[in-house]
């Protein structure tokens, strides 16, 4: 978060990450594969190692 000015009593800041509307391009390694478990393709997403939280 970025304050972008301080006007009185109030402040103007920009919460946006510092790249939106970056193009951005990445070169990756896929040093593994596995299946989905039966909860990920119930819930239609990855969960992580520590299972889900939503």
């Amino acid at each position: 978060m970025t304050v972008k000015a301080v006007e009185g009593d109030n402040v103007v800041v920009d919460a946006n990450f510092p790249l939106a509307g970056q193009d951005l391009t990445f070169e990756v390694e896929i040093v593994e594969i596995r299946a989905a478990s039966a909860e990920e393709l119930e819930h239609g997403h990855v969960h992580g190692a520590g299972g889900h939280h939503h």
